[in-house]
């Protein structure tokens, strides 16, 4: 399982396609796809005009302006599976879960998002060990400034 998403639903009023829009935790387009129906010529040039396509969460936000356009916002996949595949360390699984269980929504989002940061430091910290994911999730790792020193 790769890293949680935030999935945009966009359906048009005048028209009948179904597109949806994914953006990682950082707001970056990961993909789309044409769920219901086809391009027209029309549709296609307005949908990859440089100044509208929205490559980041802002320019999908700005579109619930659009009078003709329903923006439907999915929540990304916050279970303790999707935290436990990205931190990629499977250890004391049944430890881990217990201190996931005890995060807030908001909290298990900043865990997950701080994996990357932290797996980077690593990289840069030639010879430290990976936490196991229970200290990670327990000791907050994701609010540690690694760019810092």
């Amino acid at each position: 399982m790769s890293e949680p998403i935030t999935i945009y639903t966009v359906k048009g009023r005048n028209f009948p396609n179904v597109w949806e829009f994914h953006y990682d935790l950082e707001g970056f387009l990961v993909s789309w796809l044409l769920i219901d129906g086809q391009l027209t010529d029309k549709q296609r040039e307005w949908l990859f005009n440089p100044s509208r396509f929205p490559y980041t969460e802002d320019v999908i936000k700005v579109w619930k302006t659009i009078k003709n356009i329903d923006v439907i916002v999915g929540q990304p996949d916050l279970s303790f599976d999707v935290f436990y595949n990205i931190y990629k360390y499977k250890v004391k699984r049944v430890t881990a879960e217990k201190a996931w269980k005890k995060l807030s929504k908001a909290d298990r989002l900043e865990a997950i998002a701080g994996v990357k940061r932290y797996d980077g430091h690593l990289q840069r910290k030639h010879g430290q060990s990976k936490a196991n994911p229970a200290t990670y999730l327990n000791q907050r790792y994701w609010e540690d400034q690694y760019g810092a020193y």
